[in-house]
């Protein structure tokens, strides 16, 4: 969590814009944290994905982003169901 997220977090602070923003971005923080524990294979594919969907929505890019290539590849290979008008593209499969 960044130090101003925290500052207001933890604050009680009363304006609810400021508490929202601050919880979003307490969340943020997190997801990016286990986005990347992902690289150190410390999380599902199907775990990755969702995380990385979620996370792409926040931020206005697509879930493809934050995967490995290896991770791609096993979504090409129908590991899970991948939208790539959503989700982004996938490799070909040679």
């Amino acid at each position: 969590m960044s130090d101003a997220n925290k500052s207001t977090f933890n604050s009680g602070a009363s304006d609810p814009a400021a508490r929202s923003e601050a919880r979003y971005g307490a969340l943020l923080d997190a997801a990016l944290g286990l986005l990347a524990a992902r690289q150190d294979r410390m999380l599902t594919i199907e775990e990755w994905a969702g995380l990385a969907r979620a996370v792409a929505g926040c931020q206005g890019r697509r879930a493809a982003e934050y995967l490995t290539d290896d991770d791609l590849s096993d979504i090409a290979d129908g590991r899970i169901d991948w939208d790539e008008a959503t989700d982004g593209s996938l490799p070909a499969i040679e």
